[in-house]
């Protein structure tokens, strides 16, 4: 039988055992009944501070942008970051990264990310008149079997 039948028979069973007056019968199972919606209240409310931390987990998943090294959020039209990628991906934790000369570096997992050159020089393409030059094979066969 459901939880909320008992309940619902409990309380009929209390009421007609108070008509008979057997006051004492009555208390014992009002006082059951009211440690079971006790426990209903603690539950239902472990299950909406549950249901609320999961909505900001997904809300802040909508709203954390990855640039290919770092992870940033966006909160209210504000760009905040950087945070480090490995403690999010690893731990779900936004850890800001403290800028250095290269590198941003996260004093948690103590994880290094270069900062972009802003006068880097994108990487030539061989041309025709020079022509190519033949490729360094990066494993030799071994001859000696």
């Amino acid at each position: 039988m459901s939880s909320t039948l008992l309940q619902a028979t409990g309380f009929k069973r209390a009421l007609l055992l108070c008509r008979e007056g057997k006051h004492s019968e009555a208390e014992a199972i009002l006082k059951s009944l009211q440690d079971e919606f006790l426990a209903v209240c603690e539950e239902n409310e472990a299950l909406k501070a549950q249901l609320h931390e999961v909505a900001a987990v997904l809300d802040l998943a909508d709203n954390v942008r990855f640039d290919g090294q770092k992870y940033w959020l966006t909160d209210g039209g504000e760009q905040k970051g950087p945070y480090c990628q490995v403690c999010y991906d690893r731990d779900g934790l936004l850890i800001n990264l403290q800028r250095r000369e290269n590198n941003w570096e996260c004093r948690n997992c103590q994880s290094r990310f270069m900062v972009p050159s802003k006068t880097a020089v994108p990487a030539r393409r061989p041309t025709q008149r020079g022509g190519l030059k033949k490729a360094v094979p990066l494993f030799f066969e071994n001859d000696m079997v």
